[in-house]
């Protein structure tokens, strides 16, 4: 086969920027790329070595079609209805009777996976656990919002509507899963639970056990079964010595209704809530907001940033909508932000990293003095590092932790539960604190878990961890891997595939997981060693 590459002509409409660009000594260029098979586009960034020549320290392709097999979209759409009589018209076959791909998780990522099927025209069904596909949002605890804007949310196809709130609700976003589904026409089956799976490798087809509410057990053959449950297996629930004998109620983060459920039951309530990542605070500030009284256990260091910064970060990426209106589309934003490897992102991090904590020196002082033990990670390369490598250990500031720096939400910081009584918890410092309601903000167990559950121990063993990067920092053990680990990618299981990540990465990376499954359905395999030319 031949690689052509050739100046990307409609840069500015793409990658919303000239197709040729310099920033102190590195030069950038956009490139259109085809194959026989595929289309695409790249980046090339070159720097000076100090011997006189030019190195490249950067390349990036992505592709965006399939030659002959592009998306059922814009002039290629479906006309949606013979115009002449058909003798004996029969109905289309249900995609559900015979899936090429089995989504398992309907949430935003597998929805936004399974509409970018729908328009390669690849047989697929999405299942989920709950009724409905908003449903996972809708069971949070009610003062839940989208903790990222609304211009790094848009899913495929279907912007958001101009007078939807910077920040979702979580209802809202529940609501518009809803609607995304019926209006992208997918084949979704709520209420239904994966029960096993197995992989027959004679047939290149799976076995999956799956049971509808109601029904009884069935079974689908599948080629390929794709995870998109998030980025997170079952809650991690820790027991304490004595938990079984305290009178209070016990609750995970994820069973935590909110405080606007029997608002008044609240009132004068003592609350120890163990955690101190994004879902400790939302749910602390929302119990003292329902006058409760509240202590957080801050078990290990953590990164606060006022939400503000956030967006001034997302902004400065294109995703504003002063960007929008200047005519840059969220496409061009995911892959100018795609465009440089995570390694060559380090030395930026720790750029901005230093600027906040000059910027917002008293907001992290009022922290410390309350006892607050702030990080921004081993290397100081902040927050979207420590999301990149462990999912976790971070808040989007909205308001708790200047509860917290004001004292009116207590802080337990270095510390855990060492025992706990009937109606009261003791901690490993020797405080006890009077309890009513112990809630557990303690995470979830790695996507790993539920491929051990669903399919077996040596399986989840062969594919090895799912997110991270290989970066050697505590809980991203190596060796260094640059990309996402196993996400949107081949496995070391054939016909296993994961899905997940915040909206911005799935709604982006679905587009690549899609052209996979789409190749492999046609059967379009292009081996053959490729030439570069015209360039």
């Amino acid at each position: 086969g031949e690689l052509v590459l050739s100046p990307l002509d409609d840069a500015k409409a793409v990658v919303g920027e000239d197709w040729t660009s310099a920033d102190g000594q590195v030069i950038s260029g956009w490139l259109s790329v085809q194959t026989a098979a595929a289309r695409g586009v790249a980046r090339v960034a070159l720097s000076p070595d100090g011997e006189g020549f030019d190195r490249c320290s950067g390349l990036f392709t992505s592709m965006t079609e399939l030659v002959g097999h592009e998306e059922i979209i814009g002039f290629r759409r479906p006309l949606g209805h013979q115009l002449h009589a058909v003798h004996g018209r029969s109905k289309p076959a249900k995609v559900k009777d015979h899936p090429y791909v089995l989504i398992i998780g309907g949430g935003q990522s597998g929805l936004m996976l399974a509409a970018r099927l729908k328009h390669l025209q690849v047989p697929t069904l999405v299942v989920e656990k709950l009724a409905r596909p908003g449903d996972s949002w809708r069971r949070r605890y009610s003062s839940l919002h989208l903790h990222d804007v609304i211009w790094l949310c848009d899913m495929p196809y279907m912007p958001f509507p101009d007078h939807f709130p910077v920040y979702l609700s979580k209802d809202q976003y529940a609501d518009w899963l809803d609607l995304y589904s019926e209006a992208m026409g997918l084949d979704f089956q709520g209420s239904t639970e994966v029960l096993k799976a197995s992989y027959d490798p004679s047939s290149q087809q799976w076995s999956v056990q799956l049971q509808q509410e109601g029904s009884q057990i069935e079974i689908l053959k599948p080629a390929h079964v794709v995870l998109a449950t998030g980025n997170a297996g079952r809650p991690k629930t820790p027991t304490f010595v004595g938990m079984d004998n305290f009178l209070g109620k016990v609750l995970h983060s994820s069973q935590f209704p909110g405080c606007s459920v029997n608002a008044p039951d609240w009132q004068g309530q003592r609350c120890v809530v163990v955690g101190s990542n994004t879902s400790a605070h939302d749910i602390s500030q929302d119990l003292w907001e329902h006058g409760s009284e509240v202590t957080m256990l801050q078990r290990s260091p953590g990164c606060v940033i006022k939400t503000g910064r956030m967006r001034e970060l997302a902004a400065a990426g294109g995703y504003s909508e002063e960007a929008r209106k200047k005519g840059v589309t969220i496409a061009a934003c995911d892959l100018r932000g795609a465009a440089t490897p995570y390694g060559l992102r380090i030395p930026d991090c720790k750029a901005w990293v230093e600027r906040i904590k000059v910027d917002d020196a008293e907001f992290y002082a009022q922290l410390d003095d309350v006892g607050w033990r702030q990080t921004f990670g081993e290397d100081e390369t902040g927050l979207y590092m420590m999301f990149l490598r462990t999912f976790r250990g971070y808040y989007f500031d909205i308001g708790a932790s200047q509860l917290v720096a004001d004292r009116k939400i207590k802080l337990q910081g270095g510390t855990s539960i060492a025992e706990v009584k009937p109606r009261s918890v003791v901690l490993d410092n020797g405080h006890e604190l009077p309890c009513d309601v112990l809630v557990l903000a303690t995470g979830y167990q790695n996507m790993s878990e539920l491929v051990e559950r669903l399919i077996s121990p040596e399986v989840a063993q062969a594919i090895g961890p799912c997110w991270g990067l290989g970066s050697g920092v505590a809980g991203d053990e190596g060796p260094w891997e640059g990309e996402l680990r196993n996400m949107w990618k081949p496995t070391a299981q054939p016909g296993l595939w994961f899905q997940g990540g915040n909206i911005s990465l799935c709604r982006f990376h679905s587009l690549h997981l899609a052209l996979q499954l789409k190749a492999k359905y046609e059967k379009i395999f292009d081996l053959a060693p490729t030439k570069c030319s015209n360039f």
